[in-house]
């Protein structure tokens, strides 16, 4: 792993049991390493400022990650079925709990939305922030050959690849041996 559960936990001030860290370290791993063109596989970077800067990024994206599966945990524990008239059952959001002569009922209409729980709800919204999260902290970071690791110009590496041109838009034809005299 890039950031281990130690530095996660001491270095970085995180909250995740060991287990949950190791999960959503990993994925959070495989979504920078996607974003990045698999670099810091084989350039990781050398210099130690560096390193912390990646190491940084994934435990962030590790907790944004645990903190949308978290959301869509509540929810799914909020579930509740409901049994129709012609023994159909139907899911439903539990909005109210009565007991006895006493109820509590609960809204989700007009709550306050975060950030986390939009991206919990839109996959696009939770592309988009991962992508952001992975921008700012590794924005400007060079990998070990001083390429920046966001950078998707070119495959990369291209070390003593062969140049390849395009072909042209008309062949080159030779002359013949008369018209050469």
């Amino acid at each position: 792993m890039y950031a281990d559960y130690e530095y996660y936990q001491n270095e970085y001030g995180g909250k995740m049991s060991a287990d949950d860290y190791k999960r959503f370290g990993r994925r959070a791993e495989h979504r920078i390493d996607g974003i990045t063109g698999n670099k810091l596989q084989f350039a990781y970077p050398t210099n130690e400022r560096d390193i912390e800067s990646v190491k940084d990024c994934v435990c962030e994206l590790a907790d944004f990650l645990y903190q949308i599966d978290s959301y869509n945990q509540s929810a799914m524990e909020s579930m509740g079925t409901v049994a129709q008239a012609d023994g159909t059952v139907k899911g439903k959001v539990i909005t109210s709990i009565s007991s006895g002569s006493e109820s509590i009922g609960y809204s989700a209409t007009g709550s306050a939305s975060t950030a986390t729980m939009e991206a919990a709800k839109d996959k696009k919204v939770a592309d988009t922030m991962i992508y952001g999260i992975v921008r700012d902290g590794l924005g400007g970071v060079p990998d070990s050959n001083g390429v920046n690791l966001l950078y998707a110009g070119i495959p990369y590496p291209r070390r003593n690849a062969p140049i390849s041109r395009p072909p042209e838009d008309k062949p080159v034809e030779k002359p013949e041996e008369s018209e050469k005299l």
